[in-house]
């Protein structure tokens, strides 16, 4: 679908924190550099307040009133709908610390590379395939603005081309599920036409059923996290949590809202989304958003839902939705070969996934249902099954156990000296349980004779004790050095002098990486192979 210069004034990426906000200012640079994003006027990334998470609904906001300061600055002064009215808007959820995702945290998820044959001047990524998707749908009613606001963590697969955001207030895409599926996430009671009469938040069957969410043919509408707002919408919404003028002809939070908004965060879905619905009610907006985890009192949800409940709620459904997450190790591996297969038209054969890496000639992979992303590889690598390896330089031959992953990483020291992270784990291992290398972390630290205290300095709640800060992974001063702690794997095998070199090393957690990893370095890595490669298939022996 060709769409013209300009045909949006604002794409905005929401960040964590500003060192994430950085990375994304990067590739989006690089982007603009190259003319990929000709239909845009302008480009925005818009950390979280003061680096803490406000949750989804929280960001929507503050990216509003950071577009509404810059629109003032060139001399808008009219009132905020009339303002938005005038302009089109992508907001993209693209915030998270990557804890299920550690190898790609220096890029967020939004920006993991996929696997692809593209000629395209950068390598591939989840935002190359995401975003312009998003950018062909279709503009809202004429004068009425249009604030799209989509989620950032999976490849969402529709055919667009019946969308059509005409009616006024919030209009969101939904797809049938089954009432199982649904349960796990927004669902839609749909009235009269395309009306919603109730929003729910993960629901159980159960009331799915009692609210009439499940139609006939036994299937629910559920949400698929895409949702246009007209000006009035977006209006309300600031209205609802207390954003308010300043004295200077500015916009920001009254200072009760920015405090909750920090304490207990504002979720798109839960506190807004689940007081919407022309037969919502006071009793069932609180019951629905406490039920699903929101943390706001009775007293402060009755006083949103009056003006959240004046914006009109519709849903499109559209016909065979299918995501494609890349949220976890895990799912790197199982739907990079999806994605593939959809693709080709066809199941990739072999199934291990070589994403944008250097093979020299004789060197040989083998194996199956595996992952290898910014390698460069001069020796044979075998790989049994579940396997992923990023950002490894293999000049001998190298065998992994099944379910391995490996991961260098350059990056800082406390020191500010450079250094490769050295990250051994399992594709189990989510880093927000207590599993490692295919194991409880606790039993593997008594392997190997290392106390807790000083894995987790300063963390005495065993509670706050998670493989994601635990200083756990070692830094070396060759980028080849992974191979001492391959053991890692099998710490019962490890010897008495491998024990004692880890118990000397200099090692890090997941969340000291996030923050100590060299991002200029990450993107020079993977510039460095795109460019290099000849074209060549993404899957391989």
């Amino acid at each position: 679908m060709n769409v013209p210069p300009f045909a949006w004034d604002y794409l905005v990426l929401t960040a964590s924190n500003a060192a994430q906000a950085g990375a994304y200012e990067f590739q989006l640079g690089l982007r603009r550099q190259y003319g990929l994003l000709p239909q845009v006027r302008e480009i925005l990334v818009v950390p979280d307040l003061e680096g803490q998470r406000i949750g989804s609904g929280g960001s929507t906001l503050l990216c509003l009133v950071r577009i509404l300061e810059i629109e003032r600055r060139r001399g808008q002064r009219d009132q905020v709908a009339a303002i938005l009215g005038r302009l089109r808007v992508l907001i993209v959820h693209a915030g998270g610390d990557s804890r299920r995702l550690p190898a790609y945290a220096p890029c967020g998820k939004i920006f993991v590379p996929l696997p692809t044959n593209s000629d395209a001047p950068l390598p591939v990524t989840l935002f190359d395939r995401l975003v312009p998707d998003f950018l062909a749908l279709p503009p809202g009613a004429a004068g009425r603005g249009q604030v799209l606001v989509a989620a950032g963590d999976a490849l969402i697969r529709f055919d667009a081309s019946q969308v059509r955001f005409s009616e006024p207030g919030l209009i969101a895409l939904g797809c049938y599920a089954t009432p199982e599926e649904a349960s796990r996430h927004g669902v839609f009671c749909i009235g009269e036409g395309d009306a919603v009469s109730v929003y729910l938040q993960k629901p159980s069957v159960e009331e799915q059923q009692r609210m009439g969410a499940i139609n006939r043919a036994g299937q629910t509408a559920l949400d698929v996290a895409v949702m246009s707002l007209d000006a009035g919408a977006a209006e309300a919404l600031l209205d609802a949590f207390g954003v308010e003028e300043t004295s200077g002809g500015g916009l920001n939070f009254s200072a009760e809202a920015r405090q909750r908004m920090l304490d207990d965060g504002i979720d798109l879905y839960r506190e807004i989304c689940c007081a919407l619905g022309s037969a919502a009610t006071p009793d069932q907006y609180v019951s629905s958003a406490r039920s699903s985890g929101s943390r706001w009192t009775d007293e402060a949800l009755g006083r949103l839902f009056p003006v959240l409940n004046r914006v009109p709620l519709h849903v499109q459904i559209v016909p065979s939705c299918r995501f494609l997450h890349f949220g976890s190790t895990r799912q790197l591996v199982e739907s990079g070969l999806t994605l593939v297969a959809e693709d080709r038209g066809a199941p990739p054969s072999p199934t291990v996934l070589a994403v944008n890496c250097r093979i020299a000639p004789p060197a040989r992979i083998r194996g199956c249902q595996s992952w290898l992303e910014a390698c460069r590889i001069e020796a044979d690598v075998d790989l049994p099954g579940g396997n992923v390896l990023v950002g490894l330089d293999v000049d001998a031959p190298l065998a992994l156990p099944g379910g391995a992953c490996l991961e260098v990483l350059p990056g800082r020291n406390r020191a500010r000296e450079d250094v490769w992270f050295v990250r051994c784990y399992g594709i189990r291992d989510t880093f927000k349980n207590g599993l490692f290398c295919g194991c409880a972390l606790l039993d593997w630290l008594r392997v190997v004779g290392v106390d807790a205290e000083e894995v987790w300095p300063g963390v005495s709640d065993s509670a706050e004790r998670a493989l994601w800060n635990a200083r756990i992974f070692p830094a070396e001063r060759s980028a080849t050095g992974f191979r001492r702690w391959l053991w890692m794997y099998a710490p019962e095998s490890a010897s008495a002098q491998e024990l004692q070199a880890f118990g000397a090393a200099d090692r890090y957690s997941a969340a000291d990486i996030a923050l100590l990893a060299n991002q200029e370095a990450f993107h020079s890595r993977r510039l460095d192979i795109w460019r290099s490669r000849s074209p060549k298939p993404c899957a391989t022996h």
